[in-house]
């Protein structure tokens, strides 16, 4: 009897124990939290599916990218809590929050993005005009697929009796893994101040798994991300066709098409740019990286490269999930790509530091070593960031981070893009010579 009291009490306390590790783990952040779900497998799988290759879905190695960008990785994505310590960095902006070369504030309110519809291009530039962003849906088939973007139309411009309206100048902007087009426009206030600054804003969507909108969204950009990736989707030549048809239905300038992105849209920014040499007149990077084996560019342009000094998911430096492999481009990916750009480009190697005592951010500048050459890289590091858009409302998106208020990353792409796209001035006719005075007679 007494031996059967001992069984029953030993199975009593193993049940008891089964318990609190079973409600221990389901309480746990991540992928723990995610195999308690009731459609666990789904949902791993697709977590799964964005943060690691095909090849390494259940081990650990050290090039810690939330999206697999090495063999083995498989970091489950940035997470706000615990982070590093920032590197310490001097400020970028002067006594009054404004970097030194930009007109626009660090700190600036946007109106807030309205909600998408499918109107008419009349009735979305009349929006537009009343400094409200309402978009249109293009729609285009590319590689047998129905690919989709949102546009939303500048002021419109006065055309001079007897011309041709003028060409418009465009940012196309590429949204994160995981995100959508109108997450963007959320994400960025992007879509009505460009449309005040004259631009034509367009937010391409990326391609998921069937059911996945506005969850699985992802872009081919080399080794990442996810569904674009491991099925091998031509993204570049989608945004080729797209510029194609942007130019043909909206009158979008040649010579002043920019393009940016977040995170994996960034990624597949550069990707484009590179792989496509002349089409961009600028490249807007925020929290993207490059792979080891990036291609060096064929033709020079600005490059405007935003990062948060805590992001964990393109790092400016070796953590303890990720110990230093010796790799440079590995252990910093975020100082990496910088220091591709400047090299590849034939930068100045000394960057121009613009400091202003207690600032949110540092600005590098890397000028021409030729007088006159188009080639430049704006490096702005927000020593608070994270993997985030800073600036950026305070909600937290897939795979990001909280953004931090300090930096005003749209204000500062747009104004990028400006000096990017200015046309060439006109040099000044030499002023005629003084006609000599006549001497008086006597």
């Amino acid at each position: 009897m007494r031996a059967m009291l001992n069984i029953q009490g030993r199975g009593l306390r193993h049940a008891a124990l089964a318990l609190f590790l079973f409600l221990l783990l389901g309480g746990l952040p991540g992928t723990a939290a995610l195999a308690a779900m009731p459609d666990r497998g789904m949902a791993v799988d697709a977590f799964n599916s964005v943060t690691k290759p095909p090849a390494s879905r259940q081990s650990n190695s050290t090039f810690g990218s939330a999206f697999g960008t090495s063999p083995g990785s498989a970091q489950t994505g940035p997470v706000e809590p615990k982070q590093p310590k920032a590197p310490v960095v001097p400020g970028a902006t002067n006594s009054k929050g404004v970097l030194r070369s930009e007109p626009l504030p660090l700190r600036q309110s946007a109106p807030k993005a309205q909600p998408e519809q499918g109107s008419s291009r009349k009735t979305a530039a009349h929006a537009a005009q009343a400094g409200q962003a309402r978009p249109q849906v293009l729609t285009l088939t590319h590689g047998d697929a129905e690919r989709r973007a949102l546009v939303t139309l500048p002021k419109a411009a006065q055309a001079k009796k007897g011309q041709a309206a003028p060409k418009v100048p465009v940012i196309i902007f590429l949204h994160g893994a995981g995100g959508s087009a109108a997450q963007a426009m959320r994400q960025t206030n992007l879509a009505g101040r460009a449309a005040a600054a004259g631009f034509l804003a367009v937010f391409p969507e990326g391609l998921g798994p069937p059911g996945a909108d506005n969850g699985g969204q992802t872009w081919n950009a080399w080794n990442c991300c996810g569904y674009a990736r491991d099925n091998r989707v031509d993204d570049v030549g989608f945004l080729s066709a797209l510029i194609a048809r942007l130019r043909a239905d909206f009158g979008a300038d040649p010579g002043r098409t920019h393009l940016a992105g977040f995170s994996n849209g960034a990624m597949l920014a550069s990707r484009f740019v590179l792989e496509r040499p002349g089409v961009a007149a600028s490249l807007a990077s925020v929290a993207g990286y490059l792979p080891c084996d990036a291609p060096a560019p064929s033709d020079s342009l600005p490059v405007l490269l935003i990062h948060g000094a805590r992001d964990q998911v393109a790092r400016f430096a070796p953590t303890k999930a990720y110990p230093a492999t010796g790799r440079f481009c590995e252990d910093s990916p975020a100082r990496a790509q910088a220091e591709f750009w400047v090299r590849s480009l034939e930068l100045v190697p000394k960057a121009q530091v613009l400091d202003g005592g207690k600032s949110p951010a540092r600005m590098e500048e890397y000028a021409p070593q030729r007088k006159g050459a188009r080639g430049l890289v704006r490096f702005v590091i927000v020593k608070d960031g994270g993997h985030a858009w800073p600036g950026g409302p305070r909600e937290r998106y897939r795979y990001c981070d909280l953004p931090t208020s300090g930096v005003d990353a749209t204000g500062l792409l747009l104004e990028f893009a400006k000096r990017a796209g200015a046309p060439a001035q006109e040099k000044a006719k030499p002023e005629p010579a003084p006609a000599k005075k006549k001497r008086p007679t006597r």
